[in-house]
């Protein structure tokens, strides 16, 4: 075995090693995304999003923030304000209704995300469009 090891294998270069890790993080990152983006309707936290990539809710949250520069928390509503504001300027439904759809539990967390992603609360951007 020893004569196999050190006849037959290269030692791989760090650039072969940095682009394996970054293939391993863009991997990792574009499972969370899409899982986010697939779900922002359901119930998402770091605790449903950690078992769905079989690592722990401290390491995902740690992560994430590293290599997004934001928490998981603020990526989720940020899709799910994305997928309201589409509904608000396509639809008739009310706020209520469309808070529900895209997955906050209220208009007051919907509101909060308009606020942090648009600098307008959902009802102000309403009233605007219509």
């Amino acid at each position: 075995m020893c004569l196999l090891l050190s006849d037959f294998t290269e030692e791989k270069s760090d650039q072969q090693r940095i682009s394996g890790r970054k293939i391993y993080i863009i991997n990792r990152l574009q499972y969370i995304t899409q899982y986010v983006n697939n779900h922002y309707q359901e119930e998402l936290n770091l605790t449903v999003i950690a078992n769905q990539c079989n690592i722990s809710k401290e390491y995902l949250a740690r992560f994430f923030k590293k290599e997004m520069e934001l928490t998981v928390e603020t990526y989720i509503n940020n899709v799910r304000a994305e997928h309201a504001y589409h509904e608000l300027k396509h639809s008739k439904n009310n706020l209520t209704q469309i808070a529900i759809n895209n997955g906050f539990s209220s208009i007051r967390m919907m509101n909060r995300a308009f606020n942090k992603l648009y600098g307008e609360s959902a009802s102000k951007i309403k009233k605007q469009i219509h």
